[in-house]
């Protein structure tokens, strides 16, 4: 047992300087949205209280969140759109792919 722990440590640490390289592979349309919308908010340097929580109805995806600064974060996702915006400001309007293909891209 005792020479079993060192090399699962090590395998279970040689997995952590990957974690940049982990994009989601799957999953239903509302999770895509919730991951693009992290990506846009974290890209943009948003500070969150709340991350963005997500809903979806009708095939339309709709989030909503809380920055540290207790702004509203809103997110709205239907078919290859999306907007992220926070208060006032827009930080994102465009396509849903895009962001999910550009964040999934090596640093």
């Amino acid at each position: 047992m005792k020479r079993i722990f060192p090399v699962m440590l090590l395998l279970g640490l040689a997995g952590c300087s990957q974690v940049d390289a982990l994009a989601p592979v799957g999953g239903d349309n509302v999770s895509t949205v919730r991951f693009a919308a992290n990506d846009v908010l974290v890209g943009a340097g948003v500070e969150l209280m709340t991350a963005p929580v997500c809903t979806e109805t009708n095939k339309v995806s709709t989030c909503e969140g809380k920055t540290m600064a207790g702004e509203a974060i809103t997110v709205r996702s239907e078919g290859d759109h999306l907007t992220v915006t926070v208060g006032p400001r827009s930080l994102y309007d465009g396509s849903l792919q895009s962001v999910i293909t550009e964040n999934g891209q090596p640093r």
